[in-house]
């Protein structure tokens, strides 16, 4: 039996359709040890960020497992795709608690479903997407000590600025 097979009996096979495209920009500031951090992480990964961030989204939303079943199969994140853009900037923003300021803009390019699935826990959550992302990758790149709970409970002095650029693009997107 191969591992495609095995894979493929622990759960019901789900939709994976259009998991491929990058056709939804998110936008997230991260504080300047996150930035490097994450650099770091895919430069040793040998990965670009949107590559990184979107396999470890995918994780976050569908699993370990699904993310294997979907590498094993070519379908879903590893069926060809078009072309990836993504585009990085520096700014400055007010400081975000523990970290420092948030000065890296980062917008990458992910698969609509991805985007929806991590804006639906946001609202659950009770914070913007922006936030809960964040929270997201700096509990991924340094812990939870760093996480979803202290960096949410933790409101930035001005998140006006942040917030605005995060949801500049609301009234503009094309899904």
């Amino acid at each position: 039996m191969d591992s495609n097979t095995r894979l493929s009996e622990l759960i019901p096979a789900r939709d994976y359709s259009n998991l491929n495209r990058q056709d939804c920009q998110l936008r997230v500031w991260l504080p300047d040890p996150a930035k490097r951090a994450l650099e770091e992480v895919c430069e040793i990964n040998e990965t670009s960020m949107t590559v990184y961030l979107t396999e470890y989204f995918a994780t976050y939303l569908f699993g370990s497992h699904e993310l294997l079943r979907m590498r094993s199969g070519g379908v879903g994140l590893y069926e060809p795709k078009p072309v990836t853009r993504y585009n990085l900037e520096s700014a400055g923003v007010p400081a975000e608690p523990n970290l420092g300021k948030n000065i890296f803009a980062l917008k990458i390019w992910v698969p609509e479903k991805i985007k929806g699935g991590l804006r639906s826990l946001a609202e659950r959550a009770g914070v913007t997407l922006g936030e809960f992302t964040r929270a997201l990758i700096c509990a991924h790149l340094f812990g939870h000590e760093y996480g979803e709970g202290k960096l949410m409970n933790n409101a930035m002095l001005n998140e006006n600025v942040a917030q605005d650029w995060e949801n500049a693009l609301i009234d503009n997107e094309a899904f």
